[in-house]
């Protein structure tokens, strides 16, 4: 469901942040953050895999990776098709990548590159008032980079561009106006990392430009520079910490603080640790949030940047069987940029929501190896009522996930199970099956598997008024060399 050119055998891990980390990745990671990790291809490896199920779904994917003396390479290519699971959310997707790693010893350079392009029917999913509206996007992306080892430290140097196209059509079939937009995202990033008896020195800059072309929007650019500086301190007694200050200027909002401050503290080494943090994190309003206007929604260019205080607090507590924690935070927003509306028969409106508060627990554990489950209770304090919240406002309450793995016969079964009970809006459950058979003969893997996503059959929204399809039954084959 995402812009991220990348394909599903580049990605290593996603490591996730719960918090706003702005000090740290800048203003898109107001809330948290999802770090994409690219696997590197240490291992001659080639990968195919098909996948066909109801909807008319069909979907291939091929992934090669040659590693060469000091060279690293891979090219992955996926495409995926399917007709509506209900009227006018039928897909087409292809996603194309290509990663360079070159080792000159006291250097180390690598090269990512990725191209996606999207056709979809985008029911409802900007507003309720128009159910046939859809949309083609194609995005390029590439980053290259250089780490050196010096006397004084390592040196991380790295460049991004990023092009995405847009053609929306507010009425599929219809001659409705049609939108064009081309964004551009292009920039350079330095850091230093510089070590001590204590830990290590932090030190880094950024600088960026933001640009749009668009029938609807206009033409619009923003610069930014940060700089920015941490510390990462070794474990003293038990005690360990990491803290961070940035400082963003943008043209229309001027300079903008972020920074974090966590602290940990074994109790009983390996075993029990306390944990606290504390973070100020900032957004700036998006294009679409300022400029795009159409008969179901209307942007606002006097739009003021959105920030955050966040405060967490718990421990996390491990042996051989069993790692379980608990966490409380707390999150203050202010200025929060929503779309809102007073009635379902009004367009949306972007704004400034004022101060919000979301404050509640999670607890997780882990029983080792089978069983891993999350609960999670969220509540919002707003300062205002009386009207419709698209996105910001539209939070769980409740949420329960539960992850269970089992070998039966030689079958592995992953099954993930999800009670939810929004703040404003209904409860539900959601499940999900995966069932596969590794077949494994030497440097040989063959897998048939077999995917029932939401065999509960829910009926759903994770976005105001769009509905989520119902049980899909999938299955396919990935062969392995």
């Amino acid at each position: 469901n995402l812009d991220i050119p990348f394909t599903s055998f580049d990605v290593q891990r996603i490591d996730i942040e719960k918090e706003g980390v702005s000090s740290k990745y800048g203003a898109g990671a107001f809330s948290g953050s999802a770090n994409f990790i690219i696997k590197k291809p240490v291992k001659r490896k080639l990968i195919l895999n098909t996948e066909f199920g109801e909807n008319a779904l069909f979907g291939q994917g091929v992934s090669f990776s040659q590693p060469y003396k000091d060279f690293l390479t891979r090219i992955s290519f996926e495409n995926k098709v399917a007709k509506a699971a209900r009227p006018n959310t039928d897909f087409q997707y292809k996603t194309a990548s290509a990663y360079l790693e070159r080792d000159f010893g006291d250097a180390l350079f690598d090269s990512l590159f990725g191209y996606q392009k999207k056709d979809f029917g985008a029911d409802s999913f900007y507003s309720n008032l128009f159910p046939e509206e859809e949309e083609h996007t194609e995005t390029i992306f590439t980053k290259t980079g250089v780490e050196n080892k010096l006397d004084l430290g390592t040196l991380k140097n790295s460049v991004y561009f990023r092009r995405h196209r847009d053609k929306f059509i507010l009425k599929r079939n219809s001659p409705t106006p049609v939108n064009y937009h081309t964004t551009y995202v292009y920039g350079l990033n330095s850091q230093i990392n510089i070590p001590f008896s204590l830990g290590d020195l932090l030190l880094g800059l950024d600088a960026g430009k933001d640009q749009i072309n668009s029938t609807n929007l206009g033409s619009h650019e923003r610069l930014f520079e940060a700089g920015s500086t941490g510390f990462v301190l070794k474990p003293i007694k038990g005690w360990d910490a990491e803290c961070r200050f940035r400082v963003d200027n943008y043209q229309k909002w001027g300079s903008q603080e972020s920074y974090n401050l966590g602290l940990g503290y074994d109790v009983i080494p390996e075993s029990l640790k306390l944990k606290s943090s504390f973070s100020r994190a900032f957004r700036i309003p998006s294009f679409t949030e300022l400029y795009y206007s159409d008969a179901a929604n209307r942007g606002n260019a006097e739009l003021k940047e959105e920030t955050s205080d966040n405060f967490r607090v718990g421990f996390d507590y491990k042996n051989e069987k069993i790692a379980f924690g608990l966490e409380g935070f707390l999150r203050r927003g202010r200025d929060l940029i929503d779309w809102t509306r007073y009635s379902e028969n009004d367009v949306w409106q972007a704004t400034n929501l004022g101060s919000v508060d979301f404050k509640g627990i999670e607890f997780s554990a882990k029983f080792k190896p089978y069983l891993n489950l999350t609960y999670t209770y969220m509540e919002a304090d707003k300062g205002q009522s009386g009207f419709l919240s698209k996105y910001a406002l539209d939070i769980l309450k409740h949420q329960l996930l539960i992850g269970l793995n089992q070998k039966v016969l030689g079958l592995n079964f992953n099954w993930q199970f999800s009670y939810n009970q929004r703040y404003y809006g209904d409860t539900y459950f959601v499940g999900n099956l995966y069932l596969g058979k590794k077949i494994a003969k030497r440097d040989f893997t063959l897998e048939p598997f077999v995917r029932i996503d939401n065999f509960s059959n829910a009926k759903y929204t994770e976005v105001g008024g769009v509905l989520t399809p119902g049980r899909w039954i999938k299955s396919g084959l990935r062969l392995e060399w």
